[in-house]
């Protein structure tokens, strides 16, 4: 009686990446796209005839109509798979919704798209509890349902939800609380669980799948579908982690602002070879450092942002500090005095002023190297 299926979700078809620029955004929405096809793969090499997609396929309700479609049309094309699909909270089935709008331009055979709290054979012997969203957020649990849900004796009962576990918490607001005991409760053999965007274990028979492509800097074990097999009503089920996603997104904070903290980035970003150009990088330094220090960093940087897919430098915390010999370096002129004035402002970071100073020596050194040789500054 064994029973195979891939469990994904919260694809967000559609998501802006709006903090990115336009060409990357791009690439980021085509790749969630894209994730479909490996999903379908994923699930063919593992003999899987069913796809549990646990809410939020779309990002939200007002994408344009061929946005809306353009995942229906890529499950379209495995038509040796059942995918099953539940509205989550960002795309929830609410009158003129995501949804209602998908409906009417028709759902292949192939697509199920559960908009019940029923009961649904999906294969001899297992059936769905399907816990569809019909609001963006609930007062109440949306699988309580299952635990009185009819089905036959013996019966394979997979639950299929969207929400936050209680006591577990989600990168959002818990708009949709779910109690972790309700497998035990339900009797399930399975929970598949979708809102939490990184592949976790809730219990012994409930798990998020997260993302399959990865959307934020969260250390979260994104970017994965699970392959989940259940051999009969009693036995606990059989998980196995299946990576999907094509980009990787790496969040690095180096505590000091030392440059050897830069190298071993720069070790680590060599040693990911030809995936660098699928790597989106946030770099945080902090910690004081001297001119040089700083020019170094910056350097290192932009070497790093033409190699990984995108950087994003977090640089409020790396603070300047101007050695004597750097003020110096200025000449004998009004530029030595006005730099000695912003360094002294920018040393006191209780002087509301300190970084605007900062700011503006920075900016006055790079314009002495520029024109050194007419400023009196060697060149």
């Amino acid at each position: 009686m064994a029973f195979t299926f891939l469990h994904t979700g919260d694809w967000h078809i559609g998501k802006p990446f709006g903090s990115l620029p336009g060409e990357q955004a791009a690439k980021l929405r085509g790749a969630r796209l894209d994730a479909i096809d490996r999903l379908a793969e994923t699930a063919r090499d593992g003999r899987a005839a069913h796809v549990l997609v646990a809410g939020d396929l779309f990002d939200r309700p007002s994408l344009a109509d061929r946005d809306l479609r353009a995942p229906i049309e890529q499950m379209r094309a495995h038509p040796q798979l059942a995918w099953h699909i539940i509205p989550g909270n960002h795309d929830p089935a609410t009158s003129g919704g995501a949804w209602e709008r998908v409906r009417r331009g028709g759902l292949p055979g192939n697509v199920h798209l559960h908009l019940e709290h029923f009961p649904v054979e999906i294969a001899e012997g297992c059936w769905l509890l399907p816990a569809p969203l019909a609001a963006k957020s609930m007062s109440h649990d949306p699988t309580a349902w299952m635990d009185a849900a009819p089905t036959p004796a013996g019966a394979l009962r997979i639950g299929l939800a969207h929400g936050s576990v209680q006591g577990f918490g989600s990168e959002h607001s818990a708009s949709i609380e779910i109690a972790p005991e309700r497998p035990r409760r339900a009797g399930l053999a399975y929970l598949a669980l979708g809102d939490w965007h990184g592949t976790r274990q809730i219990g012994p028979r409930a798990w998020y799948a997260g993302t399959p492509e990865p959307d934020g800097f969260l250390d979260n074990a994104p970017g994965h579908a699970l392959l989940v097999t259940l051999e009969n009503v009693d036995a606990p089920p059989v998980v196995q982690r299946r990576e999907i996603g094509t980009y990787r997104w790496l969040d690095r904070r180096l505590g000091t602002a030392r440059t050897s903290d830069l190298a071993t980035l720069e070790g680590e970003v060599e040693g990911l070879g030809a995936r660098v150009r699928h790597v989106l990088l946030a770099v945080e330094v902090a910690g004081r450092v001297t001119l040089e220090q700083d020019r170094d960093i910056r350097g290192r940087l932009d070497r790093l942002d033409s190699r990984v897919f995108y950087l994003s430098r977090r640089l409020e915390r790396m603070t300047l500090g101007f050695a004597a010999d750097d003020i110096e370096s200025l000449g004998t002129g009004p530029l030595r005095d006005i730099g000695r004035d912003l360094a002294t402002i920018a040393a006191d970071p209780g002087n509301p002023e300190c970084a605007t100073a900062e700011r503006a020596l920075r900016h006055l050194f790079d314009l002495t190297d520029a024109f050194g040789d007419e400023t009196g500054r060697p060149a």
